[in-house]
């Protein structure tokens, strides 16, 4: 009977004891938590406008810059081409001079095509039209304004290419300097300001800069629309503003 109970109470301490297996067993069906570091998705809206190219960030120093996140992703502007991308100084004003000269232009053309269509003596018997058919016209009947027009640019660009601009390697040296601007030139600075409209301090130089550069551009847009606008309804945009 002794012998009984002394083998039913080892069998049983055996049975309660965890053998290596089971125990190996029990700890491969717990995992330890491991912490995971989220790193956030960065829009890429938002990183596109952020990452700036080496010549958007020379832009964004100069006067005009515009910045929405919508149709302007850099401050720089608008750039389809993406020609000032990576464009160094000397590049970056060379566009920036030809920007402001087409612009001068645009203002200029706008004022003359509404003035011209109302008021001009030197041609007395041209007629009451829109500016592109009264520009037909004057080719027509006076082929030399159109000639000594094109002589004074030719002798202008020459002009103003050689004294704001570096040569460029692959055009001979009797060829306008077409390269980058040089380091001395500033974007449309060619000391003519009459009337004294260029303020002396940094920021209201800055200003004014942006202001022309703003106008320009509207300029050239509108003087395309004028003759958008009189080509399709054949009637001078200056009887449309100041009546018949």
């Amino acid at each position: 009977m002794k012998l009984s109970a002394s083998l039913l109470a080892v069998s049983l301490a055996v049975a309660a004891a965890p053998t290596p297996r089971v125990g190996n067993s029990l700890r491969s069906m717990v995992k330890p938590v491991v912490s995971k570091t989220v790193t956030p998705k960065l829009n890429n809206r938002n990183l596109k406008a952020k990452a700036a190219a080496p010549g958007y960030e020379g832009l964004n120093n100069m006067a005009g810059g515009v910045y929405d996140n919508i149709l302007f992703r850099n401050s720089a502007g608008w750039d389809p081409a993406q020609l000032a991308k990576d464009a160094d100084d000397g590049k970056l004003k060379r566009f920036r001079e030809s920007e402001i000269f087409h612009g001068r232009l645009g203002m200029m053309a706008v004022l003359g095509q509404v003035l011209a269509e109302k008021f001009h003596p030197f041609f007395q018997d041209a007629p009451h039209a829109g500016a592109h058919d009264q520009f037909l016209y004057l080719v027509d009947h006076y082929p030399i304004v159109l000639k000594l027009a094109l002589a004074q640019v030719v002798v202008q660009e020459l002009i103003r290419s050689n004294a704001m601009f570096t040569n460029d390697d692959r055009m001979p040296s009797w060829h306008a300097k077409i390269g980058s601007m040089q380091d001395n030139a500033e974007p449309g600075a060619w000391g003519f300001d009459p009337l004294g409209l260029m303020p002396k301090t940094a920021e209201g130089k800055k200003q004014r800069q942006a202001q022309e550069l703003n106008n320009g551009r509207l300029a050239m847009l509108a003087a395309l629309g004028i003759l958008a606008e009189e080509a399709k309804t054949g009637m001078p945009i200056a009887d449309k503003i100041f009546g018949q």
